[in-house]
């Protein structure tokens, strides 16, 4: 229990970090289409979170959430976690004599601080990150209430944070508004070249050898 507690701890606070960035990412990579194709089918949580893609003040609240937490795990992490396994790794080189006394401060501060850091970019940040891009639809769905609800203990503090970014995009010149991802004719071309080698025309039919291909790019290139 002497250590498990700890452990525990230290667990807890890189899997909320993890939660927080895979939540940013996957809010950044899914796919908008196929959140409206869900909500228009009257899927739940769908609709929540079109309403957050759709909405600039909520996107901006979303991302300040998962701001705030990844800032909060990191600095308990780093006081917490860096504390514990310093004592740790200090009281092993305690056992080496004089010799290991005069070490065991800086060397247990500085073997902390790198087996923390590893643990937190790797765990904390690129695995998290990775599978929200990767997975961004499913990810998006199942983190949204989940962020709703901490958005909602943290309202304060969100609606603060946002207030001095926005104040501070606006001295210079900068005004939040919408977003919506339009596919330029070149981006269009290549989804429509992969559909094809796929074996699947734009029209949802089998790509006939008859030249439709080009045609059917050229109308929705239009």
């Amino acid at each position: 229990m002497h250590l498990l507690v700890p452990i525990g701890i230290i667990a807890l606070l890189l899997l909320l970090n993890a939660l927080f960035v895979a939540a940013e990412f996957a809010l950044i990579g899914v796919p908008r289409a196929t959140v409206e194709r869900l909500a228009a089918a009257g899927h739940k949580t769908a609709r929540l979170l079109a309403r957050v893609l759709s909405m600039p003040r909520l996107q901006d609240q979303y991302i300040a959430t998962a701001q705030l937490g990844i800032t909060v795990a990191s600095l308990g992490l780093g006081m917490y976690g860096e504390h514990v396994i310093a004592e740790w790794i200090a009281g092993w080189l305690h056992s080496f004599g004089p010799g290991g006394k005069f070490a065991e401060h800086t060397v247990a501060s500085v073997v902390a601080i790198v087996v923390l850091t590893y643990f937190h970019i790797v765990i904390g940040e690129m695995v998290p990150k990775t599978l929200a891009l990767q997975y961004s639809e499913p990810t998006s769905l199942w983190i949204t209430p989940v962020m709703g609800w901490i958005r909602l203990a943290l309202y304060p503090l969100v609606i603060a944070l946002n207030g001095i970014g926005n104040t501070l995009l606006r001295l210079v010149g900068i005004t939040r508004t919408a977003t919506h991802h339009v596919h330029s004719p070149e981006e269009l071309e290549l989804i429509i070249e992969e559909s094809e080698r796929g074996g699947v025309g734009v029209d949802g039919g089998l790509v006939g050898a008859s030249g439709r291909k080009h045609n059917s790019k050229s109308r929705v290139l239009r």
